[in-house]
């Protein structure tokens, strides 16, 4: 049987409209925000956090700590446990909507993957797959009708005007099922860290969905350790001896700095260099009041790096036009020599794509002073279709089973497929086959129906996989979190992209010489007028109803 869903109702619950893709907010703060009380926090019961209970799995090579910092495994575990001990699924169908970065999956007859994952589950999956570029008005038109949902909706990073309203709404109140102890039913959820809850935050005080975690690192510099080696440079930089690096590594057709496009849609494109020299993470909440981090001297020191990489030519020429896919081949193949990005790239497709070239390392933070920032330590959250309590607990055991954690069966069908098919092991750990090219989790993206918490496995670059570690170790301990992240705002949910994009615009202006560095200060005025300042009372309140 052929368990895709058929064009008509992709077409019904995904919609064709011509809404435009939402903008990044200026905000990190995740999940949608609010026109309205009702998905405000402020005033209401809290849900509690799901209780943590970490999983007793394979001891790693070095361990991960309260900071961020990931457990370490430099080869794959000998023997792995199973997570799951009951029956998952009924037979059943379930229905997912899932965003997508690569091709369409292969039909279920045609897909060993996908089969052996219906048959693990105990269910025929129905897996709407979005492409990306279409994602965001897919998403709002789904949110505007009133037909039937999906089981399952995946929700990304991505602001969307009005969706904690949609989620209040039109979505399960998952509370009772995996607040407090009540998660320990579900083993592999309760393995998720408290700062992913966090990081999708309630909606009107309840938990309306299950995090899909992240490494608590923000976008990060990425950088060809070999090149700076072989220039000399340390991996302990100060400012200085940055600017000089990226001068060192320019010229011959090359530059030290890879920004691109979407860096300067808001923060993006300053936050490694506003960490570096101090700046909070995009709020501070001293005393209860926010106060945003471009009103900091800090913001502006970072300002001025920026514009001085430009003024010394050592950013790649088209910068504010080219892609962030185009300067991902750029770092790849060495045309430019770093460049931010999330730190989800820090993968075997990444490594991969180098392909050997040079040695993949991340850039420490170069002030005395530095707050490296954290990300929201989640990629989005899945959503539940109203429903009885049976069929709740059956669509969580069905996300419980795609979270499993590293080291278990459960999650090397998830994130491997089928050995013998899709891999094999030997001493190095797994080695992928042609098959697994074709059919994987990212072609059909079940990882973003449930995801185990990362850690820094690179089978095959251990020597990598070591590094990021050591950069963990060297960062992490001083870095700081948004305190707005997982919070709500009216007026965040409404003008966050006009908001970011203000920010973003002013960036790249005084960085690349259009204004000087004193019309910093308009472009902050302008943004509190548009708006900023009453998202920051807002963010106060929330705040406030969430310690």
């Amino acid at each position: 049987m052929d368990h895709r869903i058929d064009r008509r109702s992709l077409l019904r619950l995904a919609g064709v409209g011509a809404l435009g893709l939402a903008a990044p907010s200026f905000l990190t703060a995740c999940g949608g925000g609010s026109s309205g009380g009702g998905v405000s926090n402020a005033g209401k019961d809290l849900a509690p956090w799901p209780t943590y209970v970490p999983f007793a799995g394979p001891t790693p090579d070095a361990p991960g700590d309260d900071s961020g910092v990931q457990p370490l495994f430099l080869k794959y575990p000998e023997k792995v446990v199973r997570s799951v001990d009951n029956p998952v699924g009924d037979g059943s169908d379930v229905t997912v909507m899932v965003v997508s970065y690569g091709a369409p999956p292969k039909p279920v007859g045609e897909n060993r993957y996908w089969q052996a994952v219906n048959q693990a589950l105990g269910v025929n999956l129905k897996v709407i797959v979005v492409p990306d570029p279409e994602y965001g008005q897919k998403m709002a038109t789904l949110m505007a009708s009133g037909d039937d949902l999906p089981d399952l909706i995946m929700f990304s990073n991505l602001a969307l005007p009005h969706a904690a309203e949609f989620v209040q709404a039109r979505c399960a109140d998952l509370s009772e099922f995996v607040g407090g102890d009540a998660v320990k039913e579900f083993p592999n959820l309760a393995n998720i860290p408290t700062y992913a809850w966090k990081g999708m935050g309630r909606i009107g005080g309840k938990l309306h969905g299950i995090p899909l975690e992240r490494p608590m690192p923000a976008n990060s510099l990425f950088v060809n350790r070999s090149a700076m080696d072989a220039a000399g440079i340390p991996e302990d930089w100060t400012t200085e001896q940055y600017l000089d690096a990226m001068k060192q590594l320019t010229g011959d057709r090359k530059w030290g700095v890879g920004w691109f496009k979407a860096l300067f849609g808001g923060l993006g494109g300053i936050t490694y260099h506003a960490g570096s020299l101090g700046a909070p993470n995009t709020w501070s909440a001293d005393g209860g009041a926010f106060t945003p981090a471009t009103a900091t001297p800090q913001f502006e020191q970072a300002l001025e790096v920026m514009r001085k990489l430009v003024e010394a030519g050592t950013h790649y020429p088209d910068s504010l036009t080219v892609s962030s896919t185009d300067m991902q081949s750029y770092f790849h193949n060495g045309t430019v020599a770093s460049m931010n990005d999330g730190f989800g790239s820090v993968s075997l497709s990444t490594m991969k794509k180098i392909n050997g070239r040079f040695a993949l390392d991340l850039g420490r933070p170069y002030g005395a002073q530095a707050t490296p920032w954290q990300g929201p330590g989640i990629f989005g959250y899945v959503t539940f279709k109203k429903a009885e309590s049976a069929r709740i607990k059956l669509l969580l055991r069905v996300v419980d089973y795609l979270s499993a954690p590293f080291g278990s069966a459960e999650y090397e069908l998830a994130n491997y497929g089928v050995e013998g098919e899709h891999f094999t092991k030997d001493a190095d750990g797994i080695k992928t086959t042609d098959l697994y090219n074709q059919e994987n989790n990212s072609l059909l993206p079940t990882k973003y129906i449930g995801t185990a918490p990362a850690v820094l496995y690179l089978p095959g670059y251990p020597d990598t996989a070591k590094a990021v570690h050591d950069w963990q170790k060297a960062s992490l301990p001083r870095s700081v979190r948004n305190p707005a992240t997982g919070l709500r705002s009216a007026t965040e949910a409404s003008k966050g992209a006009q908001l970011g994009q203000i920010i973003g615009d002013g960036i790249a202006a005084i960085t690349f010489g259009r204004k000087p560095p004193s019309a910093w200060k308009d472009v902050v005025a302008q943004w509190r007028q548009a708006g900023g300042d009453q998202v920051a009372e807002e963010l106060a309140k929330e705040h406030a109803a969430n310690q």
